[in-house]
């Protein structure tokens, strides 16, 4: 049974009578002198209490809506259709895919999901493997020596694998930037270490705290920069490890042009070029918005998106790594010189909520279930406004991203193990976005 099934119960937290009693005196505090914002963030956030999920709009499931979220709800005309674009990649609208996760969803209508992907073009290894490979950036960047000719979880694969056929293999460890050890080959330590997983623009005194899955310059930490980095407060950053025991704190990869985290600007001089099939993917999208129109009540339309598809290159972009207690505080994309390009968004793996404002934290705000498979174009006045990630769903990854025999997968053709990557999204979720820096 999911832990999400529409507005129904969320699996709560075992907790004593004293720490529901400490749970609830904390609630009531936070009530007073917070933004909407942060009201919000609680409530969804508090894994102690039932969050009030009535007011979440569903696109996929719009029987689920009240009447009032339908009443936000206004349907966009596209001049095309992303399966009519690239039929590699996107699916027939007609076709319905089921999810035997979900008792409560009869057919999913995805365009983003492929009638029979491979695994060497699906999505959920290009964020994996492909694009979060060396010279593109991670948050281990700072405290590691990532030049590897792997991605991070490639590298984990491969050693899982060899320690399953040769029990005396030792996976070779990624060396740390500040531990005084040179050998890049030895042991690994299992050092056990909280993960905090909330995301902060705070990084007065969080140490190591704030390098954590983050979509926007706004939040950014200090620590991916070229200047030298204080040492890391938690131990776990100062010893070596293996790709695996790393994997858990993969938060982010950057695409494309690299942010420096410092000036809060690109860095001009490190432009890393996006691959092609990423570049595709997002332009086809693009074509897809462009002219979309609305229907006003007096039965005259309005055109929501003129940019120009023709101008539109994609410069850079973010892969964000989320656990199940990983989060997004509120924030604003707009470090880039071009906010009239629209900001695209695709998650992957499990369901979040997301919370888009206006341009402050106090004004009327919109909670939305995003599914894996969903695409967020953010346009005109949404391309500024504050948004955030305050809730990753457990039992909420799609059976047919989990199922290792699965058809869909075309993987027994392939002779390629899923199991690693079904492992990895089932209890993640997986967001990529790209976006156009310069005019």
């Amino acid at each position: 049974m999911p832990e999400l099934i529409a507005n129904g119960p969320i699996k709560q937290t075992n907790l004593s009578k004293r720490q529901q009693k400490i749970a609830e005196r904390q609630r009531q505090m936070a009530k007073q002198n917070n933004t909407n914002f942060r009201k919000a963030e609680r409530n969804f956030k508090s894994k102690a209490f039932l969050p009030d999920m009535s007011n979440v709009i569903h696109f996929s499931q719009l029987e689920k809506n009240s009447e009032t979220n339908l009443l936000k709800i206004i349907p966009v005309q596209l001049p095309v259709n992303l399966w009519e674009l690239d039929r590699d990649m996107f699916e027939d609208p007609n076709c319905n895919l089921s999810d035997k996760n979900n008792e409560n969803t009869k057919e999913i209508h995805k365009p983003f999901l492929q009638k029979a992907y491979t695994l060497s073009d699906h999505p959920v290894k290009k964020t994996l493997c492909d694009w979060a490979c060396f010279p593109n950036k991670t948050n281990l960047d700072p405290f590691y020596n990532m030049e590897i000719q792997n991605s991070l979880f490639e590298q984990h694969v491969i050693d899982s694998e060899n320690q399953i056929t040769n029990p005396e293999y030792k996976a070779p460890l990624i060396k740390s930037l500040f531990e005084n050890d040179e050998s890049s080959f030895k042991e690994s330590k299992s050092t056990t270490t909280k993960k905090d997983d909330t995301c902060t623009t705070d990084n007065t005194n969080s140490g190591i705290t704030d390098i954590k899955n983050l979509e926007t310059g706004e939040n950014r930490t200090k620590c991916q920069t070229n200047l030298a980095v204080t040492q890391p407060k938690n131990e776990f950053y100062l010893q070596s490890h293996n790709a695996s025991d790393l994997l858990d704190h993969l938060r982010w990869t950057t695409i494309g042009n690299q942010y420096n985290w410092t000036t809060k600007a690109y860095d001009i001089d490190k432009n890393i070029p996006v691959h092609d099939d990423l570049s595709l993917l997002m332009k086809n999208i693009i074509k897809c918005i462009y002219g979309a129109k609305i229907t006003n009540e007096n039965g005259t339309e309005q055109t929501i998106n003129a940019y120009d598809f023709s101008k539109y290159v994609v410069q850079a972009g973010v892969i964000n790594y989320y656990g199940l207690d990983s989060t997004l505080l509120a924030h604003v994309d707009k470090s880039e010189e071009n906010m009239d390009a629209p900001l695209i968004s695709i998650s992957l793996g499990c369901s979040c909520i997301y919370l888009v404002g206006g341009d402050s934290k106090q004004g009327n705000l919109t909670p939305i279930l995003l599914n894996s498979g969903d695409i967020m174009a953010s346009c005109g006045p949404s391309r500024t406004a504050y948004h955030g990630v305050p809730r990753i769903f457990d039992n909420s990854c799609p059976s047919f991203l989990t199922d290792i025999e699965n058809e869909e997968l075309d993987i027994q053709q392939n002779q390629v193990n899923w199991k690693p990557f079904s492992d990895y999204i089932s209890k993640h979720r997986i967001n990529f976005n790209a976006r156009q820096c310069t005019l």
